[in-house]
């Protein structure tokens, strides 16, 4: 086992050792790969992360084409305090942050995600929480920690994951009216191979049109050890139209609109979260469709009015066949329909002096539906099962955050959130009888959030936040014939705590140099946590915890100079039940990752080396239902991985871009703690695109 101290010293010798090697070099061109300086866009107004009062991971295009990823788990990963758990397939996995996430049996919406603004949820039993097409997106953004619930929904108690996708002026260039995007990707392990085509065009002055085509094929991988990994191969289809048309000719004022779709249809093991249990084979088409209409205005520069609307639809259906093991089933439809809107206006207000503040007000509403009609072999419908409720869901919320920021010294960010929830049970029959009775509640969530700069080169941050989550259709009417439901269940109630310090340094070693860090401290509280209990007959399923404890450090630190940058981070997490002191099955291991890389400017090479690394875990606690992902401890382990890219800045090859990429290069075996199966052993990947 890899002990924390070791680690970071090993880390910080990794990064000495090339830094004083590049340091002579104050020619060299700055390189452009500092993770801390880009601007985040989805936590208020736009703000460098770095001088974000909370811990705030951003991907960007070039990130997104490195990982050369199959899964959206891909782009995940590599985030300090960001785990996938469940399988390792498109349709197994779903996300933890800090802790929180997933848990086979548990409720899956303790994390927000949303594309394009609109909240994407799933929940089946033995299924993963989010189906999607990396190649759809120019930017990822995960906020972690329960103060991101003020602006995007109660019950983010542990962040939320923003996606955004490609827009035509990604590509458009120059005034062009037309460009074209052609992709072709394969990789060894699993014989996977990728092919994506993009067409831009801006057929009048302020209006832009993109469309998209993605498609993935991959076989069930091997692990370090040479066997195959059941559950793990992709089959998926998907594609993006989007629009915006600018209206006088000022892109701040504009009508846009998205439509995504997404399908896979393949055999598959009927459980995709769990290795130990249901490992038949069904099959099951999915169709993922997210759409939306926004509009934009910023009434040419007015300070008080800055006006985001939209209003979306978005539908995730399963659908099963070839299920003869589970009883006369001829298919059975698991679906997720919602209609959202949300309007949210910025104003801005100049103090005097220094001083400026931003005042963000909104309101948002969403309506969903969750059926799940099993239709036997002799074609009886049957309205979902007791431990799949149907039901339709109504929120509605109203939240303001104001921005107070005193030259680049200080910014204070109070916000509050007040929240209603109305679940209303549907047509499932057990025992005979048909729920009827409603179950109700509201919620308030308020933050303090503040960062202080005391020089140029040193900040503290820190924040405070109570987050209220209400139980979901799952949790209140999930019932059997020996077990009834909980109306009664109690919201969670989180209490988080965070600090931490920013370090910014310029020409530190030599000219043009840059050194970044950020650090993290938290603890959340929760208070009546919701779990799935095995419990005897009389008992409910879903029953409230008294008190859990997630705390943990997040550490993040880059530094550039010339083309040279080395970034590393680590995460160390730790979960208990207060009450009776246990473990909990969703904390994954300490980890660290560090890169080393070089990017030439003028030929358009780049390549480096990224290693991962992870302790031993073995925190957990131990039950009759443990398994691989969630019970079970996991050995340390290390991976080391290799990245080239290039893209031509002259010539004939102009325009192209050619990525290779050597993953576990070593082979090793192992399984990152909360997956229920193993990773990936050695495999090559290798893309080549063109944008003319």
């Amino acid at each position: 086992m890899m002990k924390m101290k070791s680690m970071l010293l090993l880390g910080s010798a990794l990064i000495a050792a090339p830094v004083t090697a590049w340091a002579q070099e104050e020619d060299a061109p700055e390189t452009t790969r500092m993770t801390l300086d880009r601007m985040v866009i989805s936590a208020g107004t736009e703000k460098v992360a770095i001088d974000t009062p909370q811990a705030v991971s951003t991907l960007d295009q070039d990130d997104i084409d490195q990982v050369q990823a199959t899964t959206i788990g891909d782009l995940l990963e590599g985030m300090p305090g960001v785990n996938v758990q469940g399988g390792v397939g498109q349709l197994g996995q779903g996300f933890n942050i800090r802790g929180m996430g997933t848990a086979i049996g548990d409720s899956d919406n303790r994390i927000l995600m949303t594309v394009d603004g609109v909240t994407k949820f799933y929940e089946q039993y033995r299924m993963g929480a989010f189906f999607s097409e990396p190649e759809l997106y120019k930017r990822v953004e995960v906020l972690r920690g329960p103060a991101s619930s003020t602006l995007y929904g109660a019950g983010a108690l542990a962040g939320v994951i923003n996606f955004t996708t490609k827009d035509a002026s990604d590509f458009l260039s120059g005034g062009d009216p037309l460009a074209v995007r052609v992709k072709a990707a394969t990789e060894t392990n699993a014989a996977a191979h990728t092919l994506s085509g993009i067409v831009a065009a801006q057929p009048v002055e302020g209006v832009e049109l993109l469309g998209s085509y993605n498609y993935r094929r991959s076989d069930d991988y091997k692990s370090g050890n040479g066997q195959t990994v059941a559950a793990s191969a992709t089959e998926s289809d998907s594609w993006l139209v989007k629009g915006r048309v600018s209206i006088g000719g000022n892109r701040k004022h504009a009508i846009w609109a998205s439509y995504q779709d997404w399908i896979s249809d393949a055999p598959q093991v009927y459980d995709q979260v769990s290795a130990a249990t249901g490992n038949s084979l069904m099959r099951r088409r999915v169709h993922d469709k997210t759409a939306v209409l926004g509009y934009v205005n910023d009434f040419n520069g007015s300070k008080l009015l800055n006006i985001d609307a939209q209003i979306a639809y978005s539908l995730s259906k399963v659908h099963q066949t070839e299920t003869s093991f589970l009883g006369p089933l001829a298919y059975s439809d698991f679906s997720y329909e919602s209609w959202q809107a949300k309007v949210q206006n910025t104003s801005e207000f100049d103090l005097g002096g220094d001083w400026t503040t931003f005042l963000i007000v909104g309101g948002q509403w969403s309506e969903q539906k969750r059926r799940n009609p099993r239709v036997s072999t002799s074609g009886t419908v049957t309205p979902g099962a007791g431990t799949h409720p149907e039901g339709d869901m109504t929120r509605y919320g109203l939240f303001g955050q104001l921005e107070i920021i005193w030259s680049d010294k200080l910014t204070i960010m109070p916000g509050v959130r007040v929240d209603w929830n109305d679940l209303k049970p549907g047509d499932t029959v057990v025992g005979g009888t048909v729920l009827t009775k409603k179950a109700r509640g509201s919620g308030v969530s308020p933050k303090l959030a503040a960062l202080y700069n005391i020089t140029p080169w040193f900040g503290l941050f820190g924040s405070v936040a109570r987050t209220v989550r209400m139980p979901n259709i799952d949790e209140i009417f999930t019932r059997s014939a020996t077990r009834p439901n909980n109306p009664d269940l109690r919201p969670e109630k989180s209490d988080n705590i965070e600090a931490g310090f920013t370090l910014s340094f310029d020409d530190a070693l030599g000219k043009g140099d840059r050194f970044r860090a950020k650090t993290t401290l938290f603890q959340n509280d929760v208070k009546d946590l919701i779990v799935n209990v095995s419990a005897p007959a009389g008992t409910p399923y879903f029953q409230n915890i008294n008190r859990s404890r997630f705390k943990g450090l997040e550490i993040e630190a880059e530094y550039g100079i010339g083309g040279f940058f080395a970034r590393g981070n680590a995460s160390f997490i730790d979960g208990k039940d207060r009450r009776t002191g246990a473990y909990l099955n969703t904390i994954p291991a300490n980890d660290y990752r560090l890169t080393l890389g070089y990017a030439d400017a003028a030929s358009g090479l780049s390549g480096g080396w990224t290693g991962e690394f992870a302790e031993r875990q073995d925190k957990v606690a131990t039950g009759p239902f443990s398994s691989a992902g969630s019970g079970l401890p996991t050995p340390g382990y290390s991976v080391h991985n290799l990245f080239f890219a290039f893209k031509p800045q002259s010539g004939p090859a102009r325009g192209f871009e050619f990525r290779i990429a050597a993953d576990n290069i070593f082979d090793k075996q192992y399984r990152r703690h909360l997956s229920s199966l193993a990773a990936e052993g050695q495999s090559f990947k290798f893309t080549v695109a063109s944008t003319f």
